[in-house]
């Protein structure tokens, strides 16, 4: 057990910290938090800023408090660090980090730490599905519903499936069955809510949408007058520095095709409008804008049943809503439709 605790600490690569357990691990948790947006700041810059601060507190509380009860939960954070690391900036070697530090912790588990490196591994393995083929989707369908099996009392079960269900948008049946079945296992009465955005939302797939705003720039949209052509929706908000980074895939992407194959609508959530300005300020977007100032209470955000951010919509040239996870592969799902 020394021997392989100490193979972990050199794979670490860090020195101890000065602090108590307790001193760190605030530290560690405090990072919960998530990143500070500033007005105008780089979406991708400052999550990758908070990815730093977030490794560096995990590595030295592991590397300073080998022994402590915390140091496993420690390292399974650090894990799931590396894996977004891997994901955020393409880096291979993090996620091969990632896994030769799960194999060490399920070597050294205990029965009742089993349970957590099970649940790890298959939320790795979810990390990167929305770019992977079916077998793979299917393969991560698997192990979630095995998880249930094997861990039946485990409260995380039904959120895994959930999240598991997000990667199922166009298959509706496979979708509708996990969410139900979710619901089935769960009183956690946020997660029952969750769940009823998301079978709303699947009961809009395929349907004509009824979407209708006053811009932010004081212009009224209606997206009938856009029929004829496909609509990309991006929900986002100053707030969320993915939905930030998704505002500039997203033109990126447009920006690819001819100008007027496509047309982009916001749909944004902050609370403020000097946060509103600040986002159209970084990204230079000149897309018709939703705003009322009331982020997830809002009456068009709550009428779409939107939960998550970021969240990419696509509409076809009828106005029908053909995909609810548009973010990938942005441009070709666009070409498809206009040639339909």
């Amino acid at each position: 057990m020394k021997a392989l605790t100490a193979a972990v600490l050199f794979a670490l690569g860090v020195a101890a910290w000065a602090g108590s357990a307790d001193e760190d691990w605030l530290a560690v948790t405090a990072l919960d938090r998530g990143p500070q947006m500033r007005a105008g700041a780089d979406a991708r810059q400052v999550a990758g800023g908070h990815l730093d601060r977030q490794e560096k507190a995990l590595r030295g509380f592991v590397a300073a408090h080998p022994g402590d009860q915390r140091a496993f939960e420690a390292q399974l954070r650090l894990t799931r660090l590396l894996e977004i690391r891997g994901g955020f900036q393409g880096s291979e070697k993090a996620r091969a980090e990632a896994k030769q530090l799960l194999d060490a912790l399920e070597k050294s588990a205990t029965p009742e730490q089993r349970v957590e490196v099970d649940f790890a591994r298959v939320t790795r393995l979810m990390r990167g599905a929305q770019k992977a083929p079916a077998s793979l989707r299917e393969q991560l369908l698997a192990a979630a519903r095995r998880f249930h099996v094997e861990h039946p009392g485990d409260r995380r079960a039904p959120e895994l499936l959930v999240e598991v269900a997000t990667l199922f948008d166009q298959q509706p049946k496979v979708k509708s069955a996990l969410l139900n079945d979710a619901n089935a296992l769960t009183i956690d009465p946020a997660l029952k809510g969750r769940i009823a955005d998301d079978l709303r939302r699947l009961d809009l797939l395929g349907t004509r949408l009824k979407l209708s705003f006053q811009s932010a720039q004081g212009a009224a949209v209606n997206v009938d007058d856009f029929l004829g052509r496909p609509v990309v929706v991006v929900f986002f908000a100053d707030f969320s520095p993915p939905s930030m980074d998704a505002v500039a895939r997203v033109q990126r992407a447009l920006a690819t095709l001819d100008k007027n194959t496509a047309v982009a609508l916001g749909v944004n959530l902050d609370p403020k409008r000097e946060a509103l300005d600040a986002a159209l300020r970084a990204t230079g977007l000149t897309w018709p804008v939703a705003f009322d100032g009331r982020s997830w209470e809002g009456e068009l955000v709550r009428s779409l049943s939107i939960n998550a951010l970021p969240t990419v919509w696509l509409l076809d040239k009828q106005g029908r809503l053909r995909s609810l996870n548009a973010l990938e592969e942005t441009a070709e799902k666009v070409r498809q439709l206009t040639r339909e």
